[in-house]
């Protein structure tokens, strides 16, 4: 949402322009700040961000002081050169006085981002003045938009660069589900990294067994917790036609739902390959399903084509986008 600063002596004027932005932009009133001076402005400038400034262009240094062109490019000549001053983004002048405005045409000119001429009696300038906050609305969304994507980048790059270990789980949806499939699938691998396992008093990572989709689910839990603390074990997530679909695990008022299921048995392959579209199905009638997540967990002695699952089952340009993770169980 943009920050609007109107600096004008006339009340009836700065109230004009006010009302005009409100009755024409999606935009809070307490977003929109007035100044009666160049004093008055300058205070909220050393203090506060502007995306716009509407500068009436014949106006005092103080208030009830007189009123002159002059007054306006010193204030923006000022704005350039202070340090304490916080530059709004663009300036838009504004006045009904066209000889004072035309006398110093070359120095509002060349720090303006536009010219409004005022006319009480006429709405062109009410007209100028919406098509150029809302070209300025548009900007900014594009702006920050695009700023966010950069700095994603940006971050990810201090963190190599520095050496820093990267704890980012993603940006977006689907990068978060893809993460979490990978964080769940190397967690399988960590009791084998301890090389001093055996000789610990206490802990014994070789007892560390998952022979059971309960235990499946309940280590999803355990490594997810860290990454994801909002994330909720066996939630409602959809109440479709009189039925209810509890999750496994949901982040998220439901935006990530997923599935663990365990595989020992070729019968039980069969099974859960069955119920893979009908679970995709079923949590598409929930809108607030971003991505869905089906973690399988397989026993070596099952035969299965862990490439080809993915690849079928999986709908990553979907919504919601499907990813599915087929894990070898090395915690027997």
């Amino acid at each position: 949402m943009i920050k609007i600063l109107v600096v004008d002596d006339l009340q009836n004027k700065r109230e004009k322009i006010v009302k005009t932005i409100l009755d024409n932009h999606d935009m809070l009133e307490k977003n929109i700040v007035q100044a009666k001076c160049v004093k008055d402005a300058k205070k909220h400038l050393y203090k506060e961000y502007f995306d716009l400034m509407i500068l009436d262009l014949v106006l005092p240094i103080e208030e009830s002081t007189e009123c002159n062109a002059k007054n306006a490019v010193g204030f923006l000549n000022e704005i350039g050169i202070n340090p304490s001053i916080h530059p709004p983004i663009h300036i838009v002048g504004i006045s009904g006085y066209k000889d004072q405005v035309e006398e110093h045409h070359q120095e509002f000119s060349t720090k303006l981002w536009n010219l409004i001429d005022y006319d009480e009696i006429s709405s062109t300038w009410e007209d100028q003045l919406k098509s150029i906050i809302f070209h300025l609305v548009k900007i900014r969304q594009q702006f920050i938009s695009a700023s966010f994507a950069n700095q994603s980048e940006v971050i990810i790059d201090y963190l190599e660069n520095n050496s820093l270990p990267n704890t980012l789980i993603g940006f977006n949806w689907k990068e978060i589900t893809n993460n979490i499939a990978t964080i769940v699938e190397k967690s399988l691998d960590v009791p084998n990294k301890f090389s001093n396992g055996s000789k610990a008093k206490n802990v014994n990572v070789n007892s560390i067994k998952i022979s059971s989709e309960y235990d499946f689910q309940n280590l999803i839990h355990l490594v997810l917790r860290p990454w994801l603390p909002s994330v909720e074990a066996e939630n409602i997530a959809v109440i479709f036609d009189g039925n209810t679909k509890n999750a496994d695990f949901s982040i998220k008022g439901n935006s990530l739902i997923i599935e663990a299921k365990y595989i020992d048995s070729t019968g039980k392959k069969n099974d859960t390959l069955k119920t893979l579209e009908g679970l995709k199905s079923f949590y598409s009638n929930n809108a607030n399903v971003k991505s869905l997540l089906f973690l399988i967990l397989v026993e070596d002695s099952v035969k299965i084509d862990k490439h080809k699952i993915e690849e079928e089952f999986s709908k990553q340009g979907t919504d919601p986008s499907v990813c599915v993770k087929v894990i070898y169980n090395k915690l027997k």
